[in-house]
This record gives structure tokens, sequence and C-alpha cells, in this order.
């Protein structure tokens, strides 16, 4: 059988193909057609929705202006049942409702709920009631919302139909009670909504609903649905939307396919449901779109069969011609491979190429990588690539590039390799993976560039511009103006010191010579200056005098240096005042030397005198330390025979005698425990100091302190420790514990400072009645603070500042060897803080140690 020619299975193929795309077309076009007919009707009755919402909304608001104006006027606070006030009041009424036509009745109430005055309309006539005719709304469903109002405060009922002494009026008229607070009473309206809800409804007459809160409608597309809740009472929304009609009813706003519904409030928990059906576009956009259909489907047969009897007697055509290439193409790969091979061989001898297997390993390299590493094939094939890589690179940055390539990624990157003999290249490296038909990986390709000539060059580039970058910065930040000007004295080049000292801009100068800013009867002096200049290569510091942009005359010193082109000259200026300023600046320095050499002198010599004090000092700790030794050893035994004796004289009869040795007894004990104090003081006061902090409590410390400052303190003033008097003769170190870390020997060298330093003031103070020495210690959460606050009249407001600088001091006599500069620097090695105020016609020293937790 013979076989189909080609040109007519083209012709075939591009029927289907274009009967298959134009299908695909119309389908795509269709359900875009029904979406966006969709898309725009939703968007409509939204728009719709909310508009109707707010005819309601603006209606009434409409309403609560109008009865606010009225209750601005003065009638209802001033009403009364007086007749004539009750007629203005029903005339005022009927002014009201005449100019409103949708008021049923106005009525004015008291606060029982009594109508005191009331107008309603009747066909069509304004009627006042009669007193024996009014009602007593107390009992009305819609009193008990109303009474508890404030004054000024409105109230709207919901939609209800209008009844007259309980009885429904027909023509069924749907009204809307409002209610305001008035001074006396309430004020109530009825309006007719009849007009309001039939224009809300006529916005989207054939496919709208207004229904009430149990789902009743009030007006609908048909007339079957209007006052449904008197004329048909089973006709609710739930007949028409069974399985929707709950979220009708629960939600504020609730969107399906076929409709759209929204709550619209009139009040704070009344409201009506605004219905909107949406149109159906399932049924109805086919069979507007058949029209389309039609005619896109004849259409597109036409160009199909056109573009298939075009194409395909061309494709054939050309069929046949690939055809004949493709013989003529087997000759070609044919001599293409054996040019090839040729190639291969020249890249081998050029081309630097590796290729290794999964794992790193070498399996094959160029001939043109081996000359540039001097290593031969055999020594690279078998081992891992790492050995051509410099061992410059870190592990961990060859280990992140690896991952980077097992996860399948290319990498590019300068890198540094190694040659045979310990030297090394640079090269540009493109590596690649080798995967195989499983997509996994078998192997990885490297292709080299040796790029060194091209790292040296780009050093080199780098050191250039460096060193421009560094003339730069020291051409345009010199403290001397600079300018390149040519021979005849044109500008080339200035920096900004230059354009400063001259006030001319950069680019103005630029425009100009030298001889622009020289006074005239100096412009032949500067062109000798300039042409000795050429000859001799430069000239330096000559004074001339140059004009400034604002024309004063300003003084300076110049120089010229012919440049080794000697084509150019560099013109440095520097201002003469700036010389002048530094050359007193030189001479208040040397004064000030002289004054600051002397200052250290008097210091060193003081610091000699502190450390000679401190010699001094120590010697005495050591002489102290001896005494105490000496001094408790018969005091001991003193103290262990009294004792005895106290016996004995217990075992004496009583008598006379008895009771006046047992009286001198006491006495003597009370001071033997004065001098044991007094000895333990200063044995702890004269120990080797520790510079092991240790756990210390601060009570004590200030126990000992004060000890052996008492016999200084008890003839000037009385100290009180946490407000009690401080004695020597009934101790307790342990009263209280505050316990820090603290070295503390060097703590209580500090409270000793500030205790003298504060007794040195007191003693000022000429009654010693009116001296005291305050000291209290407490605890926050972190730290254990300490207050020294005496009523010596404070500190010098002038030294407040720097009181614990070195040699500061308001005394002209020396201290304890410990200044409070020395304090502040134990404290702070305790990582404390000392601080120090007035307060109170006193000095205050705050002292503050971390608290041991």
């Amino acid at each position: 059988m013979k076989s189909i020619p080609f040109y007519l299975k083209i012709f075939f193929a591009f029927i289907l193909f274009s009967s298959i795309l134009l299908a695909l077309f119309i389908f795509l076009f269709k359900n875009f057609y029904e979406a966006d007919l969709q898309k725009r009707e939703i968007f409509e009755v939204k728009k719709t929705l909310e508009y109707k919402e707010k005819l309601l909304t603006d209606y009434i608001k409409k309403v609560n202006n109008k009865l606010q104006a009225l209750n601005n006027t003065h009638i209802f606070k001033e009403f009364s049942l007086d007749k004539k006030n009750k007629t203005d009041v029903e005339d005022l009424f009927k002014l009201i409702m005449s100019s409103n036509n949708d008021i049923l009745q106005i009525k004015y109430m008291n606060f029982l709920g009594k109508e005191l005055i009331r107008v309603d309309l009747k066909n069509k006539v304004l009627t006042p009631i009669k007193i024996n005719e009014l009602q007593n709304s107390n009992i009305s469903e819609y009193f008990k919302d109303i009474r508890i109002l404030k004054d000024s405060e409105i109230w709207h009922s919901k939609i209800e139909i209008f009844k007259d002494k309980g009885e429904i009026i027909k023509p069924l008229k749907y009204i809307l009670r409002v209610v305001l607070r008035v001074e006396n009473g309430f004020l109530s309206i009825v309006l007719d909504v009849n007009n309001l809800l039939n224009e809300i409804q006529n916005i989207s007459k054939d496919s709208s609903f207004i229904i009430d809160e149990e789902g009743y409608f009030l007006i609908g597309n048909e007339a079957k649905y209007n006052w449904s809740r008197y004329f048909n009472s089973s006709l609710k929304v739930d007949k028409l939307y069974a399985n929707s009609s709950n979220l009708i009813l629960e939600k504020n706003y609730f969107e399906s396919k076929s409709f759209i519904s929204k709550r619209v409030y009139l009040n704070y928990k009344d409201y009506i449901i605004l219905l909107t059906q949406l149109k159906n576009f399932e049924n109805s956009s086919l069979e507007n779109f058949k029209q389309y259909l039609y005619t896109i489907f004849t259409v597109g047969l036409i160009i199909t069969i056109i573009l298939s009897l075009i194409f395909s007697e061309p494709i054939a055509k050309l069929n046949k011609k690939t055809e004949d290439e493709n013989k003529d193409l087997d000759l070609y790969i044919k001599k293409s491979s054996e040019e090839l091979e040729e190639s291969s061989k020249i890249i081998d001898k050029y081309v630097m190429f590796v290729k290794l297997n999964s794992e790193g390993i070498i399996e094959n390299v160029s001939s043109a990588l081996c000359n540039a590493s001097g290593f031969l094939k055999v020594e690279l094939i078998g081992h891992h690539h790492k050995i051509l890589i410099h061992s410059d690179m870190s592990d961990k940055n060859y280990n992140s590039i690896w991952d980077s390539l097992k996860k399948g990624n290319t990498f590019t990157a300068e890198i540094k390799a190694s040659k045979k003999d310990g030297n090394f290249f640079w090269v540009e490296s493109f590596t690649e993976p080798i995967f195989n038909q499983n997509h996994e990986i078998v192997g990885f390709s490297i292709i080299r560039n040796n790029i060194t000539d091209k790292k040296i060059i780009h050093e080199l580039y780098n050191d250039i511009n460096y060193k421009m970058q560094q003339y730069n910065a020291i051409f345009e930040n010199a403290n001397s103006g600079i300018g390149l000007v040519d021979l005849d004295g044109n500008f080339k080049k200035v920096n900004f010191m230059f354009s400063k000292i001259l006030g001319f801009s950069n680019e103005e100068l630029l425009n100009m010579s030298c001889f622009d800013i020289i006074l005239k009867n100096s412009k032949k002096i500067l062109r000798k200056i300039f042409e000795e200049a050429k000859e001799i290569g430069f000239i330096s510091n000559i004074e001339k005098v140059f004009i400034h942009k604002d024309n004063s005359y300003i003084h300076l010193e110049m120089s010229l240096n012919l440049l080794p082109d000697r084509k150019n000259f560099v013109l440095v200026v520097n201002s003469l005042q700036d010389k002048r300023k530094l050359q007193e600046l030189n001479q208040n320095l040397e004064q000030r030397i002289k004054e600051e050499v002397e200052k250290s002198r008097q210091k060193d010599k003081i610091h000699q005198e502190e450390q000679i004090k401190s010699i001094k000092l120590s010697s005495i700790g050591s002489l102290a330390a001896g005494i105490t030794h000496e001094i408790n050893t018969p005091l001991t035994y003193i103290k262990g025979n009294f004792e005895m004796m106290g016996y004995d004289i217990e075992d004496l009869p009583n008598s006379e005698i008895k009771t006046r040795m047992k009286e001198d007894s006491q006495k003597i004990n009370e001071g033997l425990n004065r001098i044991a104090n007094i000895i333990e003081s200063m044995r702890e006061i004269s120990q080797s100091s520790s510079e092991i902090k240790e756990e210390v409590n601060i009570y004590s410390t200030l126990i000992t302190s004060l000890t052996m400052a008492y016999n200084r303190s008890k003839q000037i003033c009385k100290i009180y420790l946490n407000n009690k008097l401080f004695t020597i003769d009934n101790i307790n170190k342990d009263e209280y514990t505050f316990l820090s870390k603290v070295q503390k020997q060097r703590v209580e060298q500090v409270w000793i400072v500030i205790i003298n330093n504060a007794l040195d003031e007191l003693s000022k103070i000429e009654d010693y009645e009116k001296r005291v020495l305050n000291i209290n210690i407490q605890e926050d959460n972190k730290n254990i603070i300490v207050y020294f606050e005496d009523n010596a009249g404070g500190i010098n407001e002038e030294i407040l500042d720097t009181i614990f600088e070195p040699f500061v001091s308001s005394k002209t006599h020396g201290g304890m060897g410990v200044g409070l500069n020395i304090s502040k620097k134990i404290i702070e090695q305790q990582n404390g803080e000392i601080i120090a105020y007035n307060k109170n016609n006193g000095a205050v020293f705050e002292v503050r140690l971390k608290k041991l937790s």
C-alpha cells in the first residue's frame, strides 16, 4: 500500500492542532465571560445595598437633627398645662407636620408616660386630641425603653404597622417611632416610612426584598411578598432560601452565589434586612454567548484551513531539503570528528583541564596543567585534587567549596594553585559536576586559566591607586594652599585650602593666573620670580601681598618648585597671620609647660611627704602591734584574777565595806572592758593588711574604726551609729550583720579617713552641743549603704565636684596618710562607689558596697 504523502500529513496535523486550540480558546473565553459578568453584578449589588443603607441612615439622621433643633427651643423648658401654652405647642406641632408630609403624629408625654399634648393626621387633616381622649402610654411596649433615656437622648423603634387604639388603620402604613427626651418629658413622633421603603425597594425592584428581624417580608419584588406578616403569615424568608435563612437572619452581612443580604440598624438593637438576588449566569450566559460561538468557530475554521494550505507545502519542501542536508551532515560529522580529535590534542596542549571522580580523585589531566604545575601526569592521576591547591587555603574553605559541588552546584573562583617545587601560581578555576542518566554525580570537570600576570598587574594597579589616593588626600587636606600652575602662572589645579585663603572658588581660580590676584605694582617682581624659578628650580619663603576676593589685602608666604617635566610649578602659599598665631601659641605653650613642670614638682614633693608619713605610720603600726601584744598578756592576767577576787567578795558577809567593794569592782570591770576594746581595735588595725577579699561584717568594721577614733571624737562631738550614741564601754560588733566580700583593713582605713575629716570640720563649731556626726548603715536588694552625715556647714561648692581628685582639699594640714582620693580608689577596688554631697547644712559621704548574696 502506498504511504500517505508528507504534504497531506502536515495538512491534517495543522487542521487537528488548530481545532484543539480553537476549542480550548472557546472554553476559556466562555468561563472568563461568565466570571466577569458575575463579578460585575456582585460589585453593583454591593454598591446598591450601600446606597440603600445610606438613604435610611440619612433619613434617620435628618429626623434626629430636626428633633434636636426643636429641643433647643424654650417652649419645652417652660411647658405647663396652661391653656395658652398648650395651644402654642399644638400650633408648633401643626406647623412641623404641615412642613413634613411623612409625620403622622406628634405628642408630648410626661415622665409617667401620660400624654399631655397630641396632634394626629386624620384624613389628611391635622387634629389636636382633646384632653379626655389622651392616653396613658406607660403600658406601651416601648415606654420601658424610653424612660431610661438621658436628657436630649433619642430613641428609635423598629419598623411596625400603624395602629390607633390598638387597631390597624387602613390603608396599611409602615411607621417609625422616634422619641426625644426633653427637660420635662418626652417628645414622640410617628413617621410614615412607606415612601422611604418604596424608594429603597425601587432602586432594584425586580430582584430585591426588605425583611424584618423575624424573617417576614415588608416589601418584595412581587405584590404577594408585601406585608407578609399581615396578609400571608406563612410566607417568610425560609420559603425562598430554606438552606440559608438562618444565616440571613443571624449575620450582619451574608453573601452567597444567588443573593447578598445586609442588616441596616435603626437603633442599637432593631434593624431591617436588605436582600438582593443575583442573576443566574450558568444558563443565561450560554444563550448570550451562542452568537459569539458561531462566529468564532466559523472564522477559526476558515483561518485554520488557509494556514494549513499556506504552511503545508513549504514545510514539505523544507522536509525534503532537511533529508538532503542530513546526508551532507553525515559526511560533515565524519570530517568534524577528525578535526575534533586534532582539536583535542591542541586543547590538551594549551588548556589546563582536570577530571575528577565523585570523591575528588584525579582521573585525567591535560598536558597544559602539567606544564604549569611542574607535575607529570602519572604523579597526579590517582591522587586527591587537593595536591593542586596551595596550603594557604584553609580546610574550612576547601570543605565549604567541596560541599557545594557535591550538591550539584558549579563553582567559579580565583584560586592560589600549588606547584611541584613549592611555589604557586594564580588560576581562574571553573568547576562543574558530571551527571549520569539518573542525575547522579559521577565526577567533576575543572577548567583553569592562568591569571598570575593579571594578579600582578592588579596588585600594581591597586598600589598605584592607593598612592594616588594618598597624594589626593595630602593635597586636599594640607594646611597650606597648594596649586599647580604652568610656566605662565595659569592655574591648572588647586586644593581646598588655596581657595579658602584667597576666597575664590576652585572653578574661578582655574580660569585665572597668579598675576590676577597680586597687586599691580608687584606683577613685574612676580614675573621675575617665575623666571628665576625656571632657572634654579625653586624659590622659597617669599612674602607677598595678594588680593582677596573681597578686594582686601592679605600677606602670604609663597614658594615655587619646578616639577621634573619643567612644564609646571607647584605653588605653595601660607597665611602669615597663622604663622604669627603659631608663634604666640608657642610662647603660651612654653609658659604653660613651665607652670605644669612647677605643678608636677610640687606634686612630687607632696607625694614624697605622703610616702614619709606612710612609712612613719607603717612603723607606728608595727609598734602598736607589739604594744597591744605586750599589754594583752598582763590584761588577761588582771581580768582573770579580778574575776576570782569578785567571787571572794561575794563570799564576804554583808556589810558597808562589801557593798563599797562591789561598786568599786563594777567600775574597775568597766575600765578593764574599755581597755580590752581599745586593745582589740588596735590589734585589728595594726595587723598586716591582707590583699585577699573575704566575707566581712561591715557593721563590725565601723565599730573598729569608731573605737580607734574615740579618744579624739569624745572631745569634739557626739557620734550616733544607727541612731544610737556610740561609746566604747559596751560594744557588740555583731549587733547588726551586713555581709560583703571586701578587704577588711582597707575598708576600715576609709572609715577612719571619713570620720577624721568630719571631726576636723566639726571642731570649727564653738558649741559642743551643736556638733553631731550621724552614721547609718542599711541595705537594699544589691548594696550595703553607709551614710556619714555631719552638720559642719557642708563642702565648699568650688571643690565639691573635684573633692576625690588628688591634692584637692580644704585643709592646710595632712590627715591619716590616706586621703579621699585614695579612699575612692579603695572603695572602687571593692567594686563599690563613694559620693559626696551637701544636705541640711552639712556634708554627706555615701558609700555603697556589694551585698554578699
